[in-house]
């Protein structure tokens, strides 16, 4: 397995985070992804499928993941080569005409949502073996697609942010009170563009950040990490829906994707949606 990454060109900082590249040289590739973030995937691989509550996906070239509040299964015959974009919530409206609402806990082709030049993208990033060219090249097929989105939609985005930064997250009321909408229009711009409700996202970015701190640790875990939750029960159950794991697990048997991820030296535990 190998793992590197590079940054977007300045002009898509609001859209997307960082580019990946990953690698993965087993015969038979297969595993449970973690509740996330929207991706758009670049892959080479021999079949497979990613499998949510709702039903199966097959891989294809061009993957379009939409933020997620469930874990999903997925299989593939390797070997995998797979170049990635992770997705900012402003990408879902101002680079792919849809909501990250109509994709949240789904995937689907996005070689014609990205119009007509992703196939050739697609097609000279897999004969590339450096991320740093990659990058450039994604560059040049996002950058000509950048829409703004409204003003007023900006504003309510960076409010969920600043909220969702927060440790702990404050009671919802805390957000309401600032956003100059009512709560129904609030959840209608969350989930536009991120997938999901505020109360939602508090529960999953909360789960997260708790399996972060899990997997940095070893032995017995700190009492302190119940402090956000009702008891250790209520702990454990959140974290098992959000990451697929039970809190034991995360520490001994998480897979090498989820270990790197989730790890404190790489989950921006200020800014998780990211």
């Amino acid at each position: 397995m190998d793992l590197a990454f590079a940054a977007p060109a300045p002009g898509l900082a609001q859209h997307v985070s960082a580019y990946y590249l990953y690698r993965d040289d087993l015969p038979l590739i297969e595993d449970r992804e973690r509740a996330d973030v929207g991706y758009l995937r670049l892959m080479v691989c021999r079949g497979g499928a990613i499998r949510y509550a709702k039903g199966a996906v097959p891989a294809s070239d061009i993957m379009l993941l939409g933020p997620s509040t469930e874990t999903a299964a997925y299989t593939t015959a390797g070997p995998l080569i797979s170049f990635g974009c992770v997705l900012l919530p402003p990408f879902w409206g101002g680079i792919v005409p849809i909501s990250a609402e109509s994709v949240a806990n789904f995937a689907v082709d996005g070689a014609n949502l990205l119009g007509p030049h992703a196939k050739a993208c697609f097609e000279d990033i897999m004969a590339m073996d450096d991320v740093e060219a990659m990058a450039r090249r994604m560059d040049a097929l996002l950058l000509p697609r950048v829409t703004p989105i409204p003003d007023d939609h900006e504003r309510i985005i960076a409010l969920i942010g600043e909220w969702l930064a927060q440790y702990p997250i404050p009671h919802i009321s805390f957000l309401q009170q600032r956003a100059p909408l009512s709560e129904r229009q609030l959840t209608r711009v969350s989930n536009r563009y991120f997938g999901a409700p505020p109360r939602m996202l508090a529960r999953k970015f909360r789960a997260l950040r708790t399996a972060s701190k899990i997997i940095g640790t070893r032995g017995r875990l700190p009492h302190s990490l119940i402090d956000e939750y009702s008891d250790q029960a209520h702990m454990a159950r959140e974290i098992k829906h959000f990451t697929g794991m039970t809190p034991r697990g995360l520490q001994i048997t998480s897979n090498p994707i989820m270990q790197l991820t989730l790890h404190p030296d790489n989950f921006r535990h200020d800014a998780p949606w990211t």
